[in-house]
């Protein structure tokens, strides 16, 4: 059964493979290599969907070492990303090692510490409206008490009813000796 926190986990996932494979092709264009296609793409998004579904699955305990992990995970993916189309793009900057120039590895770094404090928050929100919302359900709803009908039972026994017990009281009929005379 998945719990608002499993559920976070897969969120916080699918939020890094999707915001470093975006950082990691943006950045590649911006820089020169020209927006990625055909199997550069694909491997690059393949590789930064691989760590944010690994990133998805491990559980990060403590408050301090999520947005740490989370910003390792997303400098991982992009690094990753950016060796993989440097490879399969065949596109080097500047002479750098794979193209990566300090200016590039500190903008890198920055990033994945604001995606990864971005990301994080955005996990621990989903937790907590969740839980909210679990309670306001219990509130909303509200359990209509079930209609107790009436049961119609029928019976044989026939009873003479009070009214007819008093003259005068009864059903109206025609006088008696009206009655006895037709």
């Amino acid at each position: 059964m998945s719990t608002p926190k499993s559920r976070a986990r897969w969120v916080r996932g699918a939020l890094v493979g999707a915001s470093s494979a975006v950082v990691t092709t943006g950045a590649h264009s911006a820089a020169g290599g020209g927006m990625p296609r055909g199997a550069a793409l694909l491997i690059a998004l393949l590789v930064c969907a691989a760590v944010g579904a690994l990133c998805g699955c491990t559980r990060f305990d403590g408050r301090a070492s999520r947005p740490l992990s989370t910003a390792a995970a997303l400098g991982a993916a992009q690094l990753l990303g950016h060796v993989s189309l440097a490879m399969a793009g065949g596109h080097h900057h500047g002479g750098h090692w794979l193209g990566l120039s300090p200016s590039m590895l500190a903008t890198h770094a920055a990033a994945a510490v604001l995606l990864a404090v971005a990301i994080t928050a955005v996990e621990h929100l989903y937790v907590v409206c969740c839980s909210v919302l679990c309670w306001l359900r219990l509130f909303a709803i509200s359990a209509a008490e079930p209609v107790s009908r009436p049961s119609c039972r029928m019976t044989s026994v026939v009873v003479a009813r009070p009214v007819l017990h008093f003259p005068g009281l009864g059903m109206r009929a025609p006088p008696r000796l009206v009655s006895a005379t037709a």
